[in-house]
């Protein structure tokens, strides 16, 4: 979409949207940024919302929002039409709950690897989110894995793979000591000084295009 028409949707409180269904071409809409702002804020991306037009109101998955990185501001959303009696893959947010015994310790720390898995729902089962009681980690090598994580709500099949490491304990690397420069060859030196000569030292580094579009509100 050109970029004055984003700014006079802008300007209209409407936010560009694509609505896509398995075997049919996309469909350009537009949603209330207000509206779409409260999803985003409820934390349901990847979660089933109701999607209404003029014409009728259906639930749909929001698959996905792309917010400017420099202004904070949304930029467009993608809907995706669902059979509700099918499993979905969708992407799911981890979170850390609880206290870690490691967490005490000098030089410690928690380290989340994972912060979202993949998983296989029905629409309607899709969890809210997912968690990770990190309590049982006290010790360097503690480790929690997908298999260990726990639906907030609805029920799902982990694709992520069960085995692999959601958060550890590791060690607080210090940065090491830089090593003192060879010192310069005292008869160099003493001869530097003698003549007074002054010297540089340079250091070098390595651096949906014809769709039609319909307003919609979420």
């Amino acid at each position: 979409m050109l970029g004055k028409k984003v700014k006079r949707l802008r300007r209209a409180g409407l936010i560009p949207a694509n609505l896509i269904e398995a075997g049919a071409p996309s469909r350009a809409i537009q949603v209330q940024e207000r509206d779409l702002a409260d999803l985003v804020r409820a934390g349901v991306t990847g979660q089933l919302v109701d999607l209404a037009t003029e014409e009728s109101s259906e639930p749909v998955l929001m698959d996905s929002v792309e917010i400017d990185s420099l202004s904070n501001r949304l930029v467009h959303a993608t809907f995706r039409k669902v059979d509700l009696t099918k499993t979905v893959n969708v992407m799911v947010q981890v979170a850390l709950v609880g206290h870690a015994p490691a967490s005490d310790v000098v030089d410690l720390v928690v380290l989340q690897n994972l912060s979202e898995i993949e998983v296989a729902a029905l629409p309607a089962d899709i969890p809210s989110g997912l968690e990770a009681d990190v309590s049982s980690l006290a010790n360097v090598g503690d480790e929690i894995f997908v298999g260990d994580l726990k639906a907030i709500d609805g029920s799902y099949e982990p694709l992520t793979h069960p085995e692999e490491s959601v958060a550890q304990v590791s060690v607080v690397r210090q940065a090491e000591e830089e090593e003192p420069e060879e010192a310069l060859d005292e008869e160099l030196l003493e001869q530097g000084v003698e003549s007074g000569d002054e010297a540089d030292v340079d250091a070098a580094g390595a651096a949906g295009a014809g769709a039609e579009e319909e307003s919609a509100q979420t």
